[in-house]
């Protein structure tokens, strides 16, 4: 049996291919691929899943309607769904069964392109942030043969309006293992620019925090290998911000740069700075408070990061007052260790705990016959 797996970009293809490789491993026999709507699918390919489809990201960075500029960006990139369509109808012969992982367009260009029995999970919309329209209500009654939520409570909804909806955890608190990374005296404020191009200027952003945060405290950023630490150096310069053996340094201030420390990063921090989008859910999911604000790109507008405080409920702060009241919940945050708990309790219930890509991966075997 080939089992395809669809996915929209970044955060859905890591969620997809967990899944993908925990149900590899459950059934070694069955044919498993991944096909990324706008990725590389590096994803995919580390977990050692081959894939059937891979696109450059667009110049919005996969949010072409949250701007004008982003769309009239896109236009050169518009023959990505019909290019990706085509791939897919060419190889419906081949695929017995798809896992849509991402959004409702997807959903409806999967169901076009292949007419196969289709497992739908939506891990970026839940019903914290705002109900889910009637059009996609109809389509989500219509096509897949089951939803799987982003949490509990937007399951419950949807089963109220004869959805057939579960959560069975979610993918994204998987494999977030600590690599033993020593990051220095605590307490330590992790710092999560994101990993879209717009990063460059938010990182430029949370150094104006930095400095007006004024107790004493180590600051860590998980910079992701998809930013370059030379355009960092140059646009940190203008501010006199100067770079040395892996740290940033302005008078008293530093910022210690961590490759490949994710996981150790949100693990180890007391709070966590963010304008990261999947990044700052899986903090918030492991029980520390974030604090947020608007930053540059269409990742972190007004909009999405108010969507992601909905999403999060008091485990993320959104602050309007940049950069003075962010650094000031900063430094409330530090002398309040029960205010940092209560926060972080909520994160933990509204993500859920680890495990979900394999209760999906059993879901499948079950479902199928495997």
């Amino acid at each position: 049996m080939h089992i395809c797996f669809l996915s929209n970009c970044y955060g859905e293809d890591r969620s997809a291919a967990l899944i993908a490789r925990e149900l590899k491993k459950l059934r070694p026999q069955a044919e498993i691929t991944g096909a990324p709507l706008i990725s590389w699918g590096r994803e995919y390919v580390k977990r050692g899943i081959p894939l059937l489809t891979r696109a450059r990201v667009p110049p919005s960075g996969g949010f072409p309607t949250r701007s004008l500029k982003g769309l009239l960006l896109d236009v050169s990139a518009a023959h990505v769904p019909l290019k990706y369509f085509l791939t897919l109808r060419k190889r419906r012969a081949d695929i017995d069964y798809a896992v849509v992982v991402g959004d409702l367009p997807l959903l409806i260009l999967g169901y076009l392109a292949l007419r196969k029995q289709i497992l739908f999970l939506a891990p970026a919309k839940s019903d914290y942030q705002r109900p889910h329209y009637r059009i996609e209500e109809f389509f989500m009654r219509k096509i897949p043969w089951k939803v799987l939520t982003h949490d509990e409570y937007t399951a419950e909804n949807l089963r109220k309006k004869g959805i057939s909806a579960l959560f069975l955890g979610n993918p994204m608190m998987d494999e977030l293992v600590p690599r033993g990374i020593n990051l220095g005296e605590p307490p330590i404020v992790g710092i999560l620019p994101g990993s879209r191009s717009e990063a460059y200027k938010n990182l430029t952003k949370i150094l104006k925090v930095v400095e007006r945060v004024k107790e004493t405290v180590t600051f860590v950023c998980a910079l992701p290998q998809s930013l370059k630490i030379g355009r960092i150096i140059h646009l940190a310069r203008r501010d006199k911000w100067i770079y040395e053996n892996g740290v940033f340094k302005k008078n008293e201030r530093a910022v210690v740069i961590i490759r490949n420390g994710f996981e150790d990063v949100i693990s180890k921090s007391e709070i966590i700075i963010g304008l990261a989008g999947t990044g700052n859910e899986q903090a918030a999911g492991l029980g520390k408070p974030v604090v947020s604000f608007t930053g540059y790109g269409p990742q972190t507008t007004l909009r999405r990061m108010k969507d992601q405080a909905r999403l999060l409920g008091a485990a993320v702060k959104f602050v309007s007052d940049f950069p003075n009241g962010v650094a000031t919940e900063i430094s409330f945050l530090l002398s309040n260790p029960e205010e940092r708990t209560r926060r972080g309790k909520i994160g933990s219930v509204r993500m859920g705990p680890p495990g979900g890509a394999r209760n999906i991966a059993n879901l499948l075997v079950k479902h199928l016959n495997l």
